[in-house]
């Protein structure tokens, strides 16, 4: 249902002329490619809805302070009539109906 392909990140230097002078306060900036199932009409990443297009993929960017730069945002996958099918949680490497499927499995 959600699956993160890739990404990356890097510390944002446009506040870095302003007291403290210092680049220890500065945000990270993080992007993950993320690949959505056939039945997600929207994703809600942190508190964006975003509609999802025809190809099933879609680019997300955030910002984060430093000492949390290796989590996301909660990441939410709505159907078309806005029940929640799926979620995964910041540090979550699968999402929850992943986790339901592989429960059945065993």
């Amino acid at each position: 249902m959600i699956e993160i392909r890739g990404g990356g990140g890097v510390l944002s230097l446009t506040r870095r002329l302003d007291p403290p002078h210092s680049i220890a306060t500065a945000p990270w900036i993080t992007c993950a490619l993320i690949d959505l199932g056939r039945d997600v009409g929207h994703v809600l990443i942190g508190d964006r809805n975003i509609n999802v297009p025809e190809s099933r993929k879609i680019v997300a960017v955030w910002t984060s302070p430093q000492v949390s730069r290796g989590a996301r945002p909660v990441i939410v996958a709505l159907g078309y009539d806005g029940t929640e099918l799926s979620r995964m949680g910041p540090l979550d490497s699968l999402d929850t109906h992943t986790w339901d499927r592989l429960r059945e499995e065993l």
